[in-house]
Order: C-alpha cells, then sequence, then structure tokens
C-alpha cells in the first residue's frame, strides 16, 4: 500500500480557568444597557469592537473552498461511528487535486484531473495521539480510520475514478492483494498481508469514498469491518447532503448566520477563506478538527453549538441558549489534564470570562480566553496575556454590540 496522510492540523484545545483580575478602561464604540455591563469602560487597548466589514466576492478558490466547508458537514469523523476513535489525526478541505495527494498516492493525481475532480475533504480519528502513516511490517502503533471523500461531476466519472485510483495505488507495490467488502460488492481494496492496514475505494452517487483502516496487528477481518462501518454511516450522510451545483459557487455566502462577524478581526475585516479558517461550519464539521475529540464533542453537543466561525486566532461558538453559552464556557474550563496549564487572569470586569495558559499549545496561541455573550460564546487565542485579555475584552464588547 502506498497511501499517504498529513500529521495532525492545528487544531483548538479548549481548556481554561479563572481568577480575579484588576485592569484600567479606555474608550470603545459602543452603548450602555440597562442591567447589563457597559462594554464601553472595558480595557480593549487597540482592538476593535465593532463587527468586522465582509468581503464582498470571492474569487473561484474562495467560493469552492466554502462549498468545501458545507460538505464537511456530510463527512463523518469515525469517533461519530465508533466513540473509540477517540483523538482527531488530520482534517483538510480539498479545492485543488494536487492537495488530494497528502492523502493519497502521488500517482492518483492524473486520475483525478482525468474525471474532473471537484473538490473534496478528509478526516481521521484514532485510539491514540499519533500521526497516521505508512506502517510497518508486523504492527503498528493505534488503530484508526482516514477517510478522504471526492466529488465528482457525476456518477458515471465517480465510478470510474474509483477503479482507476484503487488500480493505480494497487499497481504501486508487488505485495499488495485485493481484498472484497462482503456488504459493498463494487468497492475495490487492497492490503498486503504483512502490514495491519486496508486501503478501500467506493463510488456512491458522484462521490468516491477513500477509506484507509488501520490496526496493531494484520487482522483482515477486523480491518474489513470498520471499514464496513464506516461506509454504512458515511453514505447516509452523502446522501442527505444537497451538493451545490459547479455553476452556483458564487451564490454561497461566506457568513450565512452572521456568526464570522461576531468574531474579533484586528484589521476589522474578514478576509476570503484561506482553507482552513474564515469559514463557518457545523458542530459535525468542526469536529473533525479537534485533536480531543471524545472530550470535547460532549462539551459541544451539551451546548447544542450548531454553527463554529473559525479564524486562525479566535472561534465563535452559537449555543443553544444564554445558560447554555455561559455552561459551555465553565465546562470548557475544566477540560484537559490540569498538568498541562494553568489558570491565568481573565480580563477585568468582564462577566464569566475564562482564561489559561496551556504548555503543550503554539507559542502563538499558549494563552487562551473564553467569553459568553447571551448564546454566543467565543475562543480568542494569543502569545502574551495581557494582549490576549484586551482582545477577548474586545471580543465580548464585539458580541454585546452585535447584539445591538
Amino acid at each position: 500500500m502506498n497511501w499517504n496522510a498529513r500529521a495532525a492540523v492545528a487544531v483548538c484545545t479548549i481548556v481554561a480557568a479563572v481568577i480575579g483580575v484588576g485592569g484600567c478602561a479606555s474608550p470603545v464604540r459602543g452603548t450602555g444597557v440597562a442591567a447589563e455591563l457597559d462594554v464601553r469602560t472595558l480595557d480593549t487597548g487597540r482592538f476593535p469592537t465593532a463587527p468586522p466589514k465582509m468581503s464582498v466576492l470571492l474569487d473561484d478558490v474562495g467560493y469552492a473552498r466554502l462549498e468545501a466547508a458545507r460538505m464537511a458537514d456530510a463527512v463523518l469523523s469515525p469517533h461519530e461511528v465508533d466513540p473509540k476513535y477517540s483523538t482527531g489525526a488530520s482534517a483538510l478541505v480539498h479545492t485543488d487535486a494536487q492537495s488530494v495527494t497528502r492523502y493519497l498516492a502521488e500517482p492518483v493525481l492524473p486520475v483525478l484531473l482525468k474525471y474532473g475532480f471537484v473538490l473534496g475533504f478528509s478526516t481521521g480519528s484514532a485510539d491514540a495521539v499519533l500521526p497516521l502513516t505508512t506502517a510497518a511490517s508486523g504492527s503498528h502503533e493505534r488503530e484508526g480510520l482516514t477517510v478522504t471523500v471526492l466529488r465528482f461531476p457525476d456518477a458515471a466519472a465517480a465510478k470510474a475514478a474509483a477503479a482507476e485510483l484503487d488500480a493505480v495505488d494497487f499497481a504501486l507495490n508487488p505485495e499488495n492483494v485485493a481484498v472484497t467488502l462482503p456488504k459493498y460488492a463494487d468497492s475495490r481494496a487492497h492490503w498486503r498481508p504483512s502490514v495491519p492496514t486496508l486501503g478501500s475505494t467506493t463510488a456512491h452517487g458522484s462521490y468516491v469514498i477513500s477509506v484507509l483502516a488501520d490496526s496493531r496487528t494484520p487482522d483482515i477481518n477486523r480491518l474489513v469491518e470498520a471499514t464496513q462501518k464506516y461506509l454504512d454511516a458515511e453514505v447516509i450522510e452523502l446522501d442527505k447532503f444537497t451538493p451545490t451545483p459547479v455553476g452556483k459557487f458564487s451564490t454561497l455566502r461566506q457568513d450565512p448566520d452572521g456568526l464570522l462577524a461576531r468574531v474579533i478581526h484586528d484589521q476589522g475585516v474578514v478576509p476570503p477563506p484561506d482553507g482552513q479558517g474564515e469559514v463557518v461550519l457545523t458542530l459535525r464539521g468542526y469536529l473533525n478538527y479537534l485533536l480531543d475529540q471524545s472530550g470535547r464533542f460532549p462539551v459541544l453537543q451539551r451546548a447544542g453549538v450548531d454553527r463554529v466561525a473559525v479564524t486562525a486566532d479566535a472561534f465563535g461558538f452559537r449555543t443553544r441558549d444564554d445558560a447554555a453559552a455561559a455552561r459551555f464556557v465553565t465546562e470548557s474550563a475544566e477540560l484537559g489534564p490540569a498538568v498541562d496549564r494553568r489558570a491565568v487572569d481573565p480580563p477585568a470586569d468582564v462577566p464569566g470570562a475564562l482564561c489559561v495558559q496551556d504548555y503543550l499549545a503554539p507559542k502563538n496561541g499558549q494563552f487562551r480566553c473564553f467569553v459568553a455573550y447571551r448564546k454566543y460564546a467565543a475562543l480568542v487565542l494569543g502569545a502574551r496575556l495581557w494582549e490576549t485579555q484586551q482582545r477577548a475584552a474586545a471580543q465580548y464588547a464585539l458580541l454585546a454590540n452585535s447584539q445591538r
């Protein structure tokens, strides 16, 4: 087998704790409302508190990224299919064929181009925190699934592409042996008996579902069972999904629910989608990007989160109601091993704000603060505590100002 997979993408580690802090105030945009904090009194530093401006028009790639983000809602994290896959491994939108080769073998590129590849989405999760790589003979260090769903112009193109994708990958190693999936007679699959991985390619409508299952030992029955269990669930989700026609991508809106405009953008402008951020995801779509899926997904579910706005250094969450948003902040503060974080001062006078220093996070996001206003919650990341506190205060003010 010659399947590739990228290491885990940067994902947000949602942990927080809180103690009180004092601070000074500076004037900001906004007005006071009876029985509510006057957000003009908060210390927001140089950060904006007014809703950012949206990009009026996107280029073709930008619109394709919006459609790929929509499709992420139709691609199940393996964790949803089997909770034992507790750790997210990778997630990526594909709007060009070359990016697919980060998950599938490089020689499949001509096949994708030949059959008119439109776009795709990859996800993966496993029972251990390890990147999925090509297995060595005999054993592997985790059990998991990596999935890539590819969209083609029609069912005929998808069916032909699926057959050739498998044939190309099969030919890359003389030890490959064909495997049958009993419940999916038209699927193509193969493995090397000395390596505990199974690759399969299944055409379903205008989609091709590529699944790489890996286990700790070469147990073909276990690999087939895991693959079929995933396919059983995934084909149902694809049947529910209504793809946007290729010629209609420009009708998509970057912020259909107004959630991105509630998330702080330091320059006051929401840039076009960049392939990972500046989009709004459903809860299912967002789950694909989480590392600690078994820990964080239940918190998101209990809060009734249905939309998540993703940017490089801030996230917005739309919850069920005001109480759910407050609960989301509180429960998020309790996530993660205590040894990996420490409580730090939240921004002064921001109701319910919680902040933490995460020792395992990248330096530019080691400080993180949660705030909530009515049914909206937000997570702000930063490299310096004082600056993150100011951004969190500005984020709270932005949420408040967006309600008026």
